[in-house]
């Protein structure tokens, strides 16, 4: 086996990742891509503040949707802002289950995000994205004379680091313990969801164009794992891929990997709808991700 990290291959591409995320900002929010962070992001998922529950208001299951109105509301889950999206009543058999939803840069309340949440809570789960943000998302800074990206990433990075274990601590007293707990996480949320799943508190997890995994925790991974895959990424390159692959498959995890040709960092939340390909591949990794969950959630 060749002797590389996934540390050392993302340094490699930090400043062509960083040259990207200017650009995305001179843009706007059409291209983004997400910029590598440090290797030492171990954040301890800990154990959510109740609100009320509301349910999808069609009562049916739906289609990834790529516009149109949100069916999941705000709220205050332990002091820190959350997008709550419940699923129809017709949907929900036994124990309940829960998606903890991971955002890219652009945030839970992003109107793609949003979207996305709806769509797994369509499916019969209980789907919360934590604002680690704290309110300024990365497209609050578009075309921001100045703006210092770095310490943008490093604030956000420990901002969530800080919120996230009383913040799940509060959802699992929410949704009692007989619930069963799945996280996915995009870009940024792409670490927080590995994490989870070198955890018992989860069932299972699936992570899409991560940034700045940590090899340590792909070692630990002990829960079924998706990683729904760009066929062009800077921030998690096809040698980082690779190497993800051989770790899991030295550990015997159970995992699963999907690439999707023509498309690059983003297609899963971002895919420009009027574009065949992406447009499939940001709804295929969906579905894919929904029914790795079912698979791991019967009963």
């Amino acid at each position: 086996m060749p002797s590389y990290n996934i540390a050392s291959l993302h340094a490699a591409n930090i400043r062509v990742a960083r040259t990207l995320c200017s650009q995305t900002l001179q843009k706007g929010l059409s291209n983004h891509q997400m910029l590598p962070l440090r290797r030492d992001n171990q954040t301890a998922l800990g154990n959510i503040a109740p609100g009320k529950r509301m349910s999808t208001s069609a009562g049916l299951s739906q289609a990834v949707k790529h516009s149109g109105m949100n069916s999941g509301r705000q709220m205050k889950i332990s002091g820190l802002e959350t997008y709550l999206s419940e699923p129809p009543a017709s949907r929900e058999d036994g124990p309940k289950k829960v998606i903890l939803y991971f955002s890219d840069v652009f945030g839970p309340f992003f109107e793609k995000s949003k979207l996305l949440q709806d769509y797994y809570a369509s499916q019969g789960y209980h789907v919360l994205g934590l604002d680690y943000f704290h309110g300024d998302p990365i497209q609050n800074h578009s075309g921001e004379k100045g703006f210092d990206r770095d310490a943008w990433f490093a604030k956000a990075r420990k901002q969530a680091e800080e919120s996230m274990s009383k913040w799940f601590k509060s959802v699992r007293d929410i949704y009692g313990p007989d619930a069963k707990f799945n996280a996915v996480g995009y870009c940024f949320g792409g670490p927080y969801a590995l994490e989870a799943a070198t955890k018992d508190d989860f069932v299972a997890a699936a992570f899409a164009h991560p940034t700045t995994l940590n090899e340590d925790n792909i070692r630990k991974v002990k829960r079924p794992l998706l990683l729904s895959c760009a066929e062009t990424d800077n921030t998690f390159p096809a040698a980082s891929r690779r190497r993800a692959e051989d770790i899991l498959s030295e550990i015997k995890a159970t995992y699963h990997v999907q690439i999707f040709s023509g498309v690059s960092h983003g297609f899963a939340v971002r895919g420009d709808p009027e574009v065949e390909n992406s447009r499939w591949a940001k709804e295929e990794s969906a579905r894919s991700i929904v029914e790795w969950f079912n698979r791991f959630n019967k009963g």
